[in-house]
């Protein structure tokens, strides 16, 4: 009968690799004030056509507000109301992202004079033909309301909303980012976690030599060389990374 060989343990099995990782999870939150001057005309526009803002970024993604001026859908049922959207931006990435919004309307002021709770939707980009920039997959709609507010109401308020005739469309949004990093210690010094664009990394501080770093002296030339840690003291090292994000 034959027996599997103590691979962990194996005597000569040469050393190890050795790697750690680690990830950041941090709320961020941001919005976008999306202001329309001419709201009268907008009026004029066929049911189920949007208006849509600039991008903006929140939780590293690009974010867009849909503004539907007389439903989404161009029945009668729904042209009596505006609707607002919450969208992210399709990229060649598919993803699906959970996120809070809350859409607001506001005064001259920036005062928040209409808005409705919070909500928590699902999110997706469908994703773009790499070799096909043009060919898109079909949209994903966003999250909203297909009834945020009559235009009855909104123009019973027209001095407070729709002054100057501008409507005055906040949005707030916060996700939960997730930062994946590297943060192994090289050299016998201590990594150190660094915000690059496009994500995290490890890099080291200054280029000083940090004191829990360890020097042997073997009794030659290369005296003050630094020693390799051992097992234990890589994880303490990879546990004790200092943060910078």
């Amino acid at each position: 009968m034959s027996s599997v060989p103590p691979l962990l343990s194996a005597p000569g099995a040469g050393k190890p690799s050795r790697s750690a990782s680690a990830v950041v999870a941090k709320a961020t939150r941001g919005f976008q004030v999306f202001r329309i001057d001419g709201y009268s005309w907008t009026k004029a526009l066929p049911g189920g056509e949007r208006i849509t803002s600039e991008q903006f970024n929140v939780g590293g993604r690009f974010w867009h507000i849909d503004y539907y001026p007389n439903g989404t859908d161009g029945s009668n049922d729904s042209a009596g109301s505006i609707a607002l959207y919450l969208r992210l931006q399709n990229t060649y990435k598919k993803e699906r992202v959970r996120a809070q919004y809350k859409f607001s309307l506001l005064d001259l002021a920036g005062n928040e004079a209409y808005e409705l709770p919070a909500e928590t939707g699902i999110f997706r980009s469908t994703g773009r033909n790499p070799h096909n920039p043009g060919e898109e997959s079909p949209e994903d709609p966003g999250c909203g309301y297909a009834g945020f507010i009559t235009k009855e109401d909104l123009e019973k308020r027209r001095n407070s909303l729709l002054k100057e005739d501008c409507l005055a469309i906040r949005c707030d949004v916060g996700v939960t980012e997730v930062t994946t990093m590297a943060v192994g210690p090289k050299n016998g010094r201590p990594a150190t976690m660094r915000n690059y664009p496009g994500g995290y990394g490890y890099g080291y501080a200054g280029g000083a030599e940090s004191p829990d770093e360890d020097l042997e002296d073997d009794g030659g030339s290369h005296k003050g060389r630094r020693s390799e840690p051992d097992d234990k003291e890589y994880i303490r090292r990879c546990l004790s990374a200092q943060r910078h994000c």
